[in-house]
């Protein structure tokens, strides 16, 4: 990477500078030859297999810091590469994760099944919709106050004391109990129907440090009719590296 951003990758351009050759174009292939080409940019089958396997190495890590968090359950397909290049990282698939393909269920009834089996993004989680939003007035003027929002749509403000649960439980006609009890009910995925769920596709790109644009149109465009496949909300993160 040093090399990279200081320029010295012995390339075809050097060659012809140091009259150690008279074609800049690369050696394996007809591509004119540059740092970019020679690191993610040859079509040569031996290369586009390391770039792949670059890709795919940085995806499993991804994944493995996306499972041992809270949305570990979340995740439903990954296509970062065989069980066999997981455990050559120390790795492991998650349980929840192990068909390469996106799972049938995800995707609207009319879905043209194509469309499922040729594109995929790397890593796919589903995860419960939110359709409770905070008042932003209110967040600002106590930002350590956490809210809670009733059947009736009235909102109780939380705050530290013992004081604030107390009321927050009376004004809902229970008697109080520890705060954990507030946290919201885990669902499984596929028990989910689709009205109140979004599916979060992560496509992983290498890029330039100073051109990211083209990479990320090329993501866009790449996984644009698998989103439009998806039945309910659906979003797209591509993570660049």
């Amino acid at each position: 990477m040093i090399q990279y951003w200081s320029g010295t990758i012995c390339n075809q351009k050097h060659a012809v500078r140091f009259k150690q050759s008279n074609s800049l174009s690369s050696p394996i292939c007809s591509c004119q030859d540059s740092a970019l080409h020679i690191l993610s940019g040859c079509w040569h089958p031996i290369i586009r297999n390391m770039v792949t396997e670059c890709h795919n190495i940085a995806g499993r890590l991804i994944t493995k810091a996306i499972s041992k968090g809270s949305l570990g359950s979340c995740l439903l397909s990954t296509d970062v590469g065989s069980a066999d290049k997981h455990r050559i990282q120390s790795l492991q698939i998650p349980v929840t994760a192990e068909s390469r393909v996106p799972l049938a269920w995800i995707f609207a009834i009319n879905h043209n099944r194509r469309d499922r089996l040729t594109s995929r993004s790397d890593p796919i989680l589903v995860t419960p919709k939110k359709t409770c939003n905070i008042n932003s007035q209110n967040q600002q003027n106590h930002p350590n106050d956490q809210g809670l929002t009733l059947r009736s749509g009235r909102r109780v403000v939380l705050g530290r004391g013992q004081g604030s649960l107390a009321a927050a439980t009376a004004a809902v006609g229970r008697p109080p109990t520890p705060a954990t009890a507030y946290q919201p009910r885990q669902t499984r995925p596929e028990n989910l129907p689709w009205q109140r769920r979004t599916t979060h596709l992560i496509e992983i790109k290498y890029c330039e440090d100073t051109r990211p644009e083209q990479q990320l149109q090329a993501a866009h465009a790449q996984h644009g009719r698998l989103r439009c496949s998806i039945s309910g909300d659906r979003v797209l993160h591509v993570i660049q590296v």
